[in-house]
């Protein structure tokens, strides 16, 4: 018993340590999010040329709601499918805020930052002509055969067959979600009360997960036994990390995180995790778009090229 008091004391002072710079952080995200995020909803340049690149820089910006906020427009076909998946892959939710608490990660923070950013606009430009070739041209042919009988079916058969099309109707009504907290990410007031929440939110996970890792370092395993066992499952790692990033909660990306600031993941099995983190995108995604073969083609393209680089930076 002595062994787990000495294992939980080293993680409550690990994890105070870390407290008050977590709560400084998601204050200012807090902010970020509240003075932009309308803008950001209302900006028509996220079904242009250059809606990749400006996806993946709103989306490097640590918060949960940009991906749910760009999903919606999707829906609505208010953005490109470029757009949406370049914020989707460079969207780091709990990353940056962990990494900066932790000094010694900034060098690794502005890498992953750097890394995800080039990836999402590669990816969705890339995703933008593969669209473009699988879907477009069948749309167009079902609508030259299809007769339209109402307002209702034109509307659908003429799903993203134009994305121009969309400037004549400047007013989009989005739906407002929770974020992962359950808070508005719509809110029109400054929510105070967010941000000390989701910090003791965030702060009890990672006291969880250093209460585990401790455990298994020094009391069920041994940090010898587990350094080699992680040495030789580096080509495995970046699969795994996939898995768990899929997974729709901001614990997932805090569990990457850690592991890697305590070195038990590699830079691309992190890189390769947090790129198919989207938070709640992909679960609002899969509710709101009802073409299936689309939200699978958005999915892969999350999947795919997060192995890749991955595996890349594995060997790098």
């Amino acid at each position: 018993m002595e062994e787990y008091g000495h294992v939980l004391l080293e993680a409550l002072i690990d994890t105070a340590k870390i407290l008050p710079l977590l709560f400084i952080v998601y204050y200012l995200i807090e902010l970020l999010e509240f003075k932009y995020a309308i803008k950001f909803k209302n900006n028509r340049l996220l079904k242009g040329k250059a809606s990749p690149v400006i996806g993946s820089l709103i989306g490097c910006i640590p918060q949960c709601g940009f991906s749910v906020i760009t999903t919606d427009l999707y829906a609505q076909r208010a953005v490109s499918v470029g757009a949406l998946i370049a914020v989707y892959i460079a969207t780091n939710d709990e990353a940056i805020p962990l990494m900066i608490a932790n000094p010694s990660s900034i060098p690794w923070l502005l890498g992953l930052i750097a890394v995800k950013i080039v990836m999402g606009i590669g990816v969705g430009y890339l995703s933008i002509v593969l669209y473009n070739a699988i879907f477009k041209k069948k749309k167009l042919a079902n609508k030259s055969e299809t007769v339209v009988e109402n307002v209702e079916d034109s509307a659908l058969v003429d799903e993203h067959t134009n994305e121009e099309n969309a400037d004549e109707h400047p007013e989009i009504k989005i739906e407002t979600h929770d974020g992962c907290c359950h808070h508005h990410v719509e809110s029109k007031s400054f929510d105070w009360l967010h941000p000390l929440l989701h910090c003791l939110k965030i702060s009890a996970f990672i006291l969880i997960i250093n209460i585990l890792f401790g455990c298994i370092t020094h009391i069920w395993i041994g940090e010898e036994n587990l350094t080699n066992f992680l040495s030789r499952s580096i080509y495995l790692q970046p699969l795994l990390t996939i898995l768990i990033g899929l997974i729709p909660n901001c614990a997932s990306s805090v569990v990457l995180t850690q592991l890697f600031i305590m070195g038990g993941l590699s830079f691309g099995a992190l890189v390769a995790g947090l790129s198919v983190n989207a938070g709640l995108g992909l679960i609002i995604l899969f509710k709101q778009n009802k073409n299936i073969k689309e939200n699978i083609f958005i999915l892969l393209m999350l999947i795919i090229p997060s192995l890749i680089v991955g595996y890349a930076l594995n060997f790098i």
